[in-house]
């Protein structure tokens, strides 16, 4: 009896020992790639997918995030600008000119196209011109897109309320997953993305805009 009884509590033990490094979990180091491009950074974006893996508190997410920029165009270029040439917008929209001519500012242009669409080009501080719709809708152009674990201690910080012009509310995991799910539009005119030094999602800016 006392051997049998030695020999189960041999077997428990190893059972636990099997059990307490099978909770061990391995991760690759972190990529110098995406450090590269991620490290310390913040990012206007949109949220091109999300997906979860896991149950319960076991459960796990990651999101999709495409990194944008807003089209910029050479000033030479813009104010050179005659009818019939065309306009390639980092969207894939084309605009063939019918007429340019000078906006109430004389820093700036309205170009007609030939669908009878209209766009602003206003010249920035560095010279260079942004255009947007004549709804006042910019024009952006995805730069690369990475997929990354979306974590429990993220930071959801939610400024979309119009009415709430002193700081953004201080959110989580919990409230993002909301949005998610209820189909919110994360854009790059009302999303900035920021990253630690590892390249790891830190803070999701979600902001007001007239088209959220």
């Amino acid at each position: 009896m006392k051997k049998l009884i030695s020999m189960m509590a041999v077997l428990l033990l190893v059972c636990l020992a099997v059990n307490a490094c099978a909770m061990t979990i391995v991760k690759p180091d972190a990529s110098g790639t995406l450090k590269a491009l991620l490290g310390g950074k913040t990012y206007n974006a949109r949220i091109s997918g999300w997906g979860s893996y896991g149950e319960d508190e076991d459960a796990k997410f990651t999101i999709s995030i495409t990194v944008c920029e807003e089209d910029r165009f050479d000033a030479s270029a813009i104010e050179n600008l005659q009818a019939g040439d065309a306009i390639l917008f980092g969207n894939g929209t084309v605009a063939v000119v019918t007429e340019v001519t000078p906006d109430e500012t004389e820093t700036g242009f309205i170009v007609k196209g030939s669908d009878f669409d209209a766009y602003s080009f206003c010249k920035l501080e560095d010279g260079s011109y942004a255009a947007v719709t004549e709804y006042e809708y910019p024009f952006w152009t995805d730069i690369f897109t990475v997929e990354v674990p979306l974590e429990k201690d993220i930071r959801f910080l939610d400024w979309s309320d119009p009415e709430n012009l002193d700081a953004p509310v201080a959110l989580g995991l919990d409230e993002l997953l909301d949005h998610l799910i209820n189909g919110t539009v994360f854009s790059p005119y009302n999303t900035q993305v920021s990253f630690d030094e590892n390249g790891r999602l830190i803070e999701l800016l979600y902001t007001y805009s007239p088209w959220n």
